[in-house]
């Protein structure tokens, strides 16, 4: 045994037609992933349901919670949040019991004046 014995390349462990299907696959996943850059933005679309808005409503209370407990809001500023608070959970139940588009848009709206409320208080 010399020297070039030991610089030939070891074989896989994979037989042929893996190592090639392996390799396919690869070259697949690479393609789909630039393909999926190159779609158009307009196909994205967002459109509330009673999940998300009840989803933003619970992270908007508990912001608004964390505010209140901080102790450093004036008592004006506490029955704002409370108000919103109480719209924002009116509409979003409202949205789920009778979902239509207005009863989404109102939830919505007001979901976004008590996150502005939270936010207008920090």
């Amino acid at each position: 045994m010399g020297y070039a014995s030991y610089m030939k390349r070891p074989v896989s462990a994979f037989p042929f037609f893996l190592r090639r299907f392996r390799g396919l696959c690869c070259t697949m996943v690479g393609v789909s992933l630039l393909a999926g850059c190159q779609a158009p933005m307009a196909t994205v679309k967002i459109t509330p349901t009673p999940t998300t808005l009840i989803y933003s409503y619970i992270i908007a209370h508990g912001m608004a919670r964390g505010r209140v407990m901080s102790g450093d809001l004036a008592p004006q500023d506490v029955i704002r949040l409370a108000q919103a608070d109480q719209m924002a959970l009116l509409s979003v139940l409202m949205a789920e019991k009778e979902p239509s588009r207005k009863n989404f848009q109102e939830a919505s709206r007001n979901v976004i004046s008590f996150l502005e409320d939270v936010k207008q208080q920090n």
